[in-house]
């Protein structure tokens, strides 16, 4: 019987990536739950007869703003039977906004997905600088 190095990792690094649109705030002091978001979609039907009817935000303050953007809706609508779910993330020195890890054949830029990231972006950027 062979003896069989148990610590060793049976693959290498993987070829999935995620596109992300940054939102810099680096000179604003912000409470970063209020830029936490999650988009999913409502369907309805099965398989192949499965339609997005609408979208669903979970979060604080930013979530609610975005509920009420009845055009980025209709944006969202759109990519996220590819995209899957939107995500908004706060860090320390900005605010990422993506959607799912994608291989690396599979990887492309899409411009109805920076469409709704430059909307979410506007609207982060309205809740940094109230005034």
């Amino acid at each position: 019987m062979e003896n069989t190095e148990t610590s060793q990792v049976p693959y290498g690094a993987l070829d999935y990536y995620q596109v992300h649109y940054i939102v810099e705030t680096k000179n604003y002091v912000y409470d970063p739950s209020l830029f936490l978001a999650r988009c999913y979609p409502i369907t309805k039907g099965h398989f192949s007869k499965k339609k997005i009817v609408g979208t669903t935000w979970e979060g604080e303050q930013l979530a609610n703003i975005l509920k009420a953007d009845l055009e980025l809706e209709e944006i969202v609508k759109q990519i996220l039977y590819e995209e899957g779910e939107i995500r908004v993330d706060p860090l320390e020195d900005h605010i990422r906004i993506y959607g799912k890890w994608r291989n690396e054949d599979q990887l492309k830029f899409s411009p109805k997905m920076f469409e709704a990231a430059d909307r979410i972006a506007g609207h982060i950027k309205k809740l940094l600088n109230p005034t």
